[in-house]
């Protein structure tokens, strides 16, 4: 299943998508009655509904219902209120090559803020003193309710920018000043369940500035995979649904460049940032 939320004429809602067509919960749930309980995709990850029984309800009645072209419509955030957004830092072998740093035995942890969250089309604010701004596309796990295994915690996953501004991130020792600021963990423009990407071992991550392709890296080469980076953050955080966690990001980031390659993103820079099976989020510098 693929869900998002979408901006109705009512305030913010959430919608099955199929192809091109969005329909919108309130349709859903003339098939689904569970689904008069869900207004955005933050009350469906939250409930304890059966996605593969939902899947099969609706799979050949769908086309009976009204839905909306994806095109005419404002698409939001896929979450919209998380709680806590933690990051897995150089957690691609070939990213680590680049970045001259040695696999860690334990994953590196950050963290950002409520705040930092925008959806696909908005834009990207960094302060204006920032003179690094970097890109990197990223496996975002979308946390569910909890079950016994950790790995079944997920709901799903979506697409992120782990935006960052090196020249902050590296000031001190801790990079959350450069990682945590308002804008700078875009995602969307939906979420893939589970159910159908099961543990994303083997998802192209592909991202383009200006349409030319920076990044080219496959979930295959994570140091710590989903099941790994669910578990060992289970043991220490109390994920609630909605929580967020971005994955890593593969090679091709411009602080990975030779210094006298490097062009920082600027004002009107295009970032897309493409996975397989789930879509493509863009947003533009600000």
């Amino acid at each position: 299943m693929k869900v998002l939320n979408f901006l109705s004429e009512h305030g913010p809602a959430g919608a099955v998508v199929r192809g091109d067509a969005i329909y919108p919960f309130s349709e859903i749930a003339k098939l689904v009655s569970k689904f008069t309980d869900f207004s955005v995709t933050d009350d469906l990850i939250a409930s304890d509904i059966d996605l593969n029984e939902v899947d099969r309800s609706i799979e050949d009645r769908i086309d009976k219902l009204s839905g909306k072209n994806m095109k005419d419509v404002k698409i939001l955030s896929p979450v919209l209120r998380p709680k806590k957004i933690l990051c897995i830092g150089v957690n691609y072998r070939e990213h680590a090559k680049e970045s001259k740093q040695n696999v860690m035995e334990y994953p590196t942890i950050f963290s950002k803020f409520p705040d930092s969250v925008i959806g696909p089309g908005e834009n990207i604010r960094p302060p204006n003193d920032v003179r690094q701004l970097d890109y990197e596309g990223e496996l975002v796990l979308v946390v569910g309710r909890e079950h016994n295994e950790s790995g079944d915690r997920i709901f799903g996953y979506t697409v992120g920018n782990d935006v960052s501004a090196r020249d902050l991130q590296f000031r001190t020792s801790q990079w959350l000043l450069g990682k945590a600021l308002p804008t700078f963990a875009p995602i969307g423009p939906l979420i893939t369940s589970k159910n159908e990407l099961g543990n994303a071992g083997n998802l192209r991550i592909q991202t383009k500035v200006n349409g030319q392709i920076r990044q080219d890296g496959n979930t295959a080469d994570m140091i710590f995979n989903v099941p790994k980076i669910m578990d060992y953050l289970s043991r220490y955080f109390r994920l609630e649904p909605g929580d967020l966690v971005f994955t890593g990001t593969p090679e091709g980031v411009i602080l990975g460049m030779p210094e006298d390659k490097r062009v920082w993103l600027k004002h009107g820079d295009v970032i897309e940032v493409d996975i397989t099976g789930i879509g493509t989020l863009m947003n533009t510098v600000e």
